[in-house]
């Protein structure tokens, strides 16, 4: 899939999304720049969704598919992935959307300026429902980063502390698909195993904003990211003392009663 010079494939993979797919799209085909297409997947979706990806592929730069069988998250995700032809590419949660006109210029700077730059990653929005903020997630890193320790903080914390990534190079990754067996932090998994002949990059922006609704899944993917940090430790290499393996129960401990808290807020301030 290739729509004229677009070098930068944004991917929206979609189910029963007609609340909010169309303010993803539109936050793509604001970007200020011309080389970005959009492919739509839907993943059987029983709502309005289908009616209103067919409506949105009628704009040149956006094609819309259907799977032909529903599809759980990860495979949904290599799926989606396989069809990438484009130099860059970013996978975007239908119910997220880009918070700048400028973030996939300002990342793709970054990788043209350095082609050892395989992901670049950045600040981001959290917000609510009706786009209202709730709070900013902060990388406390600007410029290249060590992804190595960084993955070893995710599993000493529980924490995904990449965060979404605004552009990953597609050469970079093309040998190392989404696994399967981490459903909640493949992402995690791929971020380190991504950095490992190359640089992680960060932009000190909100330039994604990450949405909180009744209707996703993220207050139940939070829960199992902690769960699968064991996982990836061993997957990347990641040798932790006992001791360290205390404090990593610990510090998921932690880090899930901190999120207990934020979605207490959550439901009081909606």
């Amino acid at each position: 899939m290739t729509t004229g010079s677009a070098d930068i494939t944004v991917l929206i993979p979609v189910r029963n999304g007609a609340n909010f797919v169309e303010e993803a799209v539109a936050s793509v085909l604001e970007q200020d720049i011309d080389s970005v297409q959009v492919l739509l997947s839907d993943n059987q979706s029983t709502d309005a969704t289908p009616a209103i990806l067919e409506r949105l592929s009628r704009e040149p730069r956006v094609t819309a598919i259907r799977q032909p069988v529903a599809l759980s998250r990860v495979p949904h995700f290599n799926a989606c992935r396989s069809r990438v032809t484009t130099d860059y590419y970013l996978l975007l949660c239908h119910d997220d959307y880009l918070a700048s006109r400028d973030a996939l210029r300002s990342a793709r700077e970054v990788m043209l300026g350095d082609p050892s730059v395989h992901a670049v990653y950045c600040d981001m929005m959290y917000v609510d429902a009706r786009r209202r903020p709730i709070a900013r997630h902060r990388g406390n890193r600007s410029g290249v980063f060590d992804a190595r320790k960084v993955g070893r903080d995710c599993v000493m914390t529980g924490r995904n502390l990449f965060g979404i990534p605004l552009l990953m190079r597609t050469s970079a990754v093309r040998e190392l698909p989404y696994e399967e067996s981490l459903p909640y932090s493949a992402d995690v998994d791929l971020a380190i195993a991504s950095a490992a002949g190359g640089k992680a990059y960060h932009l000190p922006r909100p330039l994604i904003a990450n949405r909180y609704h009744t209707s996703n899944d993220t207050w139940h993917e939070l829960t199992w990211i902690s769960n699968e940090m064991p996982r990836i430790a061993q997957r990347q290499g990641i040798s932790l003392s006992p001791s360290e393996r205390a404090q990593a129960v610990l510090g998921r401990w932690l880090t899930t009663a901190a999120r207990l808290l934020f979605r207490a807020y959550i439901r009081v301030r909606r």
